[in-house]
């Protein structure tokens, strides 16, 4: 443990560190504060250990289903209480849970299912579809539980079935070294791949979270963004728990009705992505903006153009935070520099290297990689892929492909991106998901997708389609055929046909000269239905 760790962390939870488990660190927090609020959720208020008995009942549900330690179960559903339920209740049962994206569907959905060998599934009623659409090619699922109306086989059931059972901590002997989760990446360097989850991680993120922002149990912690993504895991829920705090949680971004949900719930943080930011900015000023109980508001990806009026409008400090699915963090502090990602926290160091390895001086663009200053401390193992493990870490560094440069004061700065992946609207997107789906088209010869610009900040989605010998396609085909394979934030913008794709020697696609080339009068535009003018420059 880090000397500037040596109290606080046993202050906050009450436990050693060889009892760090989300089960034993709820538990603690219930004894602690009986009949406290913990949770709020549209009109429901659910305290400490009530949430607590919530978990435990889903806990002893599953082991009384033959459900065993390491077990992999999937959760497909939107923002509620029970997916928290079932998060805790599964940690506390030895279980690994497997969050999806509400919006995977098809090719990437059973992959997924298949890669984590997901034996059980929970889904909301109405994504319930998605996963119709999959059984027959995911064999190692043996039963699915769905919050609502249910129809299906016998091996479908209520959800309400989970919470039958009884309220008390189930006996398992789990240890921090035991998994608790595999969150999926976006396949930014190929195939979505599963990144395993300790509870030592999750718990020292969150302990740091509450150390560096300040927070106290007279905090209420907002998340609108979707539960399956750390970043509300690990900005929002963890931090809620162990600051003794309130969990505000919304059901999804609204820009209409942000600023009331706010209010309603007294929330004083929220996390969001860059793109909320550039939402609410837009907006038409109103003379009460900056009367609401938020005093900082943590995320990543902020235009810098819009951080300091942002503040100022709403009356609140904005913190840039980095981080990725795998680990790894550079960290910032309200008041922090604009436009920086911030600086690396006492618990990690960081890097920028060129390709060689060497590291370089500020003002010099390379690439980020991080390590914790705890050589005990666990960070990445890809699911199943220990080749894969030992690319993104090398002697304790982990490679995380982003191109950033450092000033002379240790403030970092996003520049880039290593590879191509895209982000819209705060997820991350493989181009070589949505061309895997494109290439399956039987008018298709092949694709290649690629981010360009996005007025809103950060990138859109374009398709550069080459269509079989003398095949004639509509624009509307392509976005058609994509809408019901892939998710919605998958689906491309923009959609061009060529007679070829630019290509090196070796037959790679020289995405650059197509980025370079948009827009031209080729391209088409799915949100305005119309071919695009090249603009003069």
């Amino acid at each position: 443990m880090l000397p500037e760790e040596a109290n606080w962390p046993e202050v906050l939870i009450g436990l050693d560190r060889k009892d760090w488990t989300l089960g034993k660190v709820l538990a603690e927090k219930a004894r602690k504060h009986r009949g406290e609020i913990f949770l709020l959720f549209e009109d429901e208020k659910v305290t400490f250990d009530q949430f607590n008995e919530n978990a435990n009942r889903v806990a002893n549900a599953l082991l009384a289903r033959g459900i065993k330690k390491g077990s992999k179960i999937a959760v497909m559903l939107p923002n509620c209480p029970d997916f928290l339920y079932l998060w805790f209740g599964i940690a506390k049962m030895g279980g690994v849970m497997v969050p999806i994206n509400v919006d995977w569907k098809g090719e990437l959905l059973q992959y997924i299912l298949n890669n984590s060998d997901a034996e059980m599934v929970v889904v909301g009623e109405l994504l319930f579809p998605q996963i119709q659409e999959v059984l027959g090619d995911t064999p190692g699922i043996l039963n699915i539980y769905v919050r609502g109306e249910v129809t299906g086989t016998k091996t479908t059931h209520p959800l309400d079935e989970l919470f039958c059972a009884s309220s008390e901590d189930p006996k398992v002997a789990l240890t921090p070294e035991d998994p608790y989760e595999i969150m999926y990446t976006s396949g930014t360097t190929g195939r979505s791949k599963g990144v395993v989850r300790w509870p030592e991680y999750v718990i020292l993120r969150g302990l740091r979270t509450v150390q560096y922002m300040g927070y106290t149990s007279q905090d209420t912690l907002y998340t609108c963004l979707p539960l399956f993504h750390g970043n509300a895991q690990n900005l929002t829920v963890m931090p809620a728990l162990l600051a003794n705090a309130r969990l505000a949680l919304g059901v999804r971004f609204s820009a209409s009705g942000f600023w009331n949900e706010i209010r309603r719930y007294g929330a004083t943080v929220f996390n969001f992505v860059g793109t909320i930011v550039s939402i609410l900015s837009k907006q038409e000023p109103k003379p009460d903006d900056a009367d609401n109980p938020v005093r900082l508001a943590r995320g990543g990806n902020i235009p810098p153009k819009k951080w300091k009026d942002f503040e100022k409008r709403f009356n609140l400090y904005l913190v840039e935070t980095y981080g990725t699915t795998e680990g790894g963090s550079i960290w910032n502090t309200p008041g922090g520099k604009v436009g920086s990602m911030g600086r690396a926290p006492y618990f990690n160091e960081a890097r920028i290297i060129d390709e060689e390895g060497h590291e370089l001086a500020p003002g010099k663009v390379g690439e980020l990689i991080i390590r914790p200053r705890d050589p005990n401390e666990k960070w990445l193992e890809y699911y199943k892929d220990p080749e894969a493990t030992s690319q993104k870490v090398r002697e304790g560094w982990f490679y995380t492909g982003d191109l950033v440069y450092r000033d002379e004061e240790g403030w970092f700065f996003f520049v880039g991106r290593k590879k191509d992946v895209i982000r819209r609207r705060g997820e991350n997107i493989s181009p070589q998901e949505v061309e895997i789906v494109i290439n399956t088209h039987p008018k298709v010869l092949e694709s290649v997708c690629f981010g360009v610009p996005s007025e809103l900040g950060e990138d859109d989605v374009k398709v550069c389609v080459v269509p079989k010998s003398g095949i004639q396609m509509a624009f509307e085909e392509i976005i058609s055929f994509c809408q019901e394979r892939m998710a919605y934030f998958m689906v491309p913008r923009y959609v061009e046909f060529c007679e070829s794709l630019p290509k090196t020697p070796t037959e790679r696609v020289e995405k650059f000269k197509l980025q370079a080339a948009h827009p031209n009068e080729n391209t088409w535009d799915r949100e305005k239905g119309i071919k695009l003018q090249t603009p003069h420059i």
